[in-house]
């Protein structure tokens, strides 16, 4: 059986668009798990009313504890043998349970597709119709062994998997998770994390995987919000981002890949950190002033791993980031607030222009 599960805050225009698209499922044995995170809006008398008209439906209602503590509410609640997380505004197409379900998949531990972005109001059987288009050109492909290690890479340094093969390795929209492996290493959401809780997810899943099949069909459609908490000021998100890259660090020496992965996680480290100066310290829109921005820096510049990869500056990344980290290691903290604060403007009209 598969297990979907949907955490729900707040989600009232796009729930019923939801889990109808799960219930329109080609595939019959599944089970979908609602857990109410704390809504204030309508969402729990839609998931009641879902709960009440359809056994295969489960209604969990906690506390507003964030998504993480939502879907590891979910994991510990699942009975399928196989997870699946669906966002409350965004939903799948009809054949996507039925395609994982496949007799040739049921020895592997993951499996991938693919997912496109939408605009929240999108009709789902136009997205629908125009996602069947390409199933009589699918071929999956396996990965095993020290294959594996390609898709771990790609994780902490983004980067195609094949010529015109766009995938995101850090999300866990459009996967597919064998419960046993979950519950064998205890592999949950970290809840102390707000942002980049996925990517830590899903890399020590994928370091204690042993195959992976990725099927290039597009089977997830992501809603896309003008107001993306990922595209906005967040005052806390250097101390986030601090405890997600030790966090990154100890999974790599917990699973012994430390080693062999060096050069990417410091790639991911470097990512990391212009991240914070282009989002956070250095925003257009954030309300410190230029003194209290650069006693961060000075405070980020104490932080190990950062240092230890200044290191690795010259060969990983692009030319601009190159420069950004440059400019921030030698503390001309000037040229670093110029190009952050462009940097963070040409994003963000990008991001808006989609």
């Amino acid at each position: 059986m598969i297990s979907v599960i949907i955490p729900v805050y707040n989600a009232e225009p796009y729930l019923r668009r939801c889990i109808d698209s799960v219930l329109a499922s080609a595939c019959g044995d599944f089970e979908i798990i609602l857990i109410n995170d704390g809504s204030t809006d309508k969402s729990l008398t839609i998931c009641n009313e879902y709960a009440g008209r359809d056994r295969r439906i489960r209604l969990i209602t906690q506390e507003n504890q964030g998504v993480s503590a939502a879907r590891n509410r979910g994991i510990g609640e699942a009975l399928g043998e196989w997870l699946i997380f669906l966002d409350a505004d965004d939903f799948i197409t009809g054949d996507f349970l039925s395609m994982a379900d496949r007799p040739e998949y049921r020895q592997t531990d993951l499996i991938l597709f693919r997912f496109a972005t939408c605009a929240c109001d999108v009709a789902v059987t136009d997205c629908c119709r125009e996602a069947s288009k390409d199933r009589g050109n699918i071929s999956a492909c396996r990965y095993e062994g020290k294959e594996m290690h390609r898709l771990i890479r790609r994780i902490l340094v983004p980067r195609p998997l094949a010529e015109n093969c766009a995938l995101d390795f850090r999300t866990p929209c459009a996967r597919v998770y064998r419960k046993s492996i979950l519950e064998q290493y205890s592999i949950r959401f970290s809840p102390d994390i707000k942002i980049g809780e996925d990517l830590l997810f899903n890399l020590e899943y994928q370091l204690r995987a042993k195959s992976c099949v990725f099927i290039p069909g597009t089977v997830y459609f992501y809603a896309v919000h003008g107001d993306s908490s990922s595209h906005h000021f967040n005052s806390g998100l250097h101390e986030n981002h601090a405890r997600l890259l030790q966090a990154v660090r100890d999974v790599l020496d917990k699973c012994g890949m430390y080693s062999s992965l060096e050069e990417d996680f410091y790639s991911y480290a470097l990512e990391n950190l212009t991240y914070v100066l282009i989002w956070e310290i250095f925003s257009p829109h954030s309300p410190r002033t230029y003194r209290e921005s650069r006693r961060l820096c000075r405070e980020m510049r104490q932080n190990r791993i950062y240092r230890e990869a200044f290191l690795y500056n010259r060969i990983s990344g692009s030319l601009p980031r190159k420069v950004l980290v440059l400019f921030f290691r030698i503390g001309w903290y000037l040229p670093v607030r110029l190009i952050s604060g462009i940097s963070c403007l040409y994003l963000e009209g990008k991001a808006a222009a989609r």
